[in-house]
């Protein structure tokens, strides 16, 4: 982006194109957990190319084009001067790992969890509408260092399981008239992911915690 236009103004798009590259340069190892959460904070918050820019200079070699981030042009606009890219999930790719394909768990007058052996993908979005989303990652892996975790309203509960090691940020997470309650530490141990919680739980609480007595029992009890 030339100086010229780092005052025009950003979408969801661009936010999350930034993202993806922020995601990326963590995985090569050009940015520490700390510095990939702020960052994307930032990404997420910013307003301008300019911001953008500011985050992800830095990152790149000089005088080169940014990487690509798999966008395409969407199909039902034509290609016009000015017209924003945003990205478009493969079809054929599972949700969860790119910023425009989350993966969705919602709990409504039923509740709805994830549990036992599984792989926690890098992108989700959990809503808690009437009952309780459990995210049970104690026998989950992880192949990212940071994990965006976003909230949205409910009056139900998100109750987040992780094991030794792994870390939940709540910072960013808001609240209307409900609760934010962590027993997890805000960074993770090297080597281990850390979940940052964002959005707002509305009516609603959520809930990070470490494995209690029940759950050291009931993985005893698997093995």
């Amino acid at each position: 982006m030339t100086d010229g236009n780092a005052h025009l103004r950003v979408g969801n798009a661009e936010r999350d194109a930034a993202v993806a590259e922020l995601q990326r340069a963590a995985s090569e190892g050009k940015l520490a957990p700390d510095e990939l959460a702020e960052r994307t904070g930032a990404a997420r918050a910013a307003r301008t190319y300019g911001d953008l820019d500011a985050l992800l200079a830095d990152l790149r070699p000089p005088s080169a084009t940014p990487p690509p981030v798999q966008l395409q042009q969407v199909e039902a606009y034509p290609a016009t001067p000015g017209m924003p890219y945003r990205p478009v999930p493969s079809p054929t790719a599972p949700p969860g790992f790119s910023p425009a394909d989350p993966l969705v768990i919602n709990a409504g007058f039923t509740g709805a969890k994830r549990t036992g052996q599984w792989e926690v993908p890098p992108f989700l979005q959990v809503q808690a509408l009437a009952d309780t989303v459990r995210l049970d990652c104690l026998q989950a892996t992880s192949k990212t260092e940071v994990i965006d975790l976003e909230v949205l309203p409910g009056a139900g509960t998100v109750l987040v399981i992780v094991p030794e090691g792994w870390g939940v940020m709540c910072d960013r997470l808001g609240k209307t008239w409900g609760s934010v309650s962590s027993k997890v530490p805000s960074q993770a141990s090297w080597g281990n992911p850390l979940i940052v919680a964002r959005g707002s739980v509305g009516l609603g609480s959520f809930k990070a915690r470490g494995a209690n007595w029940f759950d050291r029992r009931r993985l005893g009890q698997d093995r």
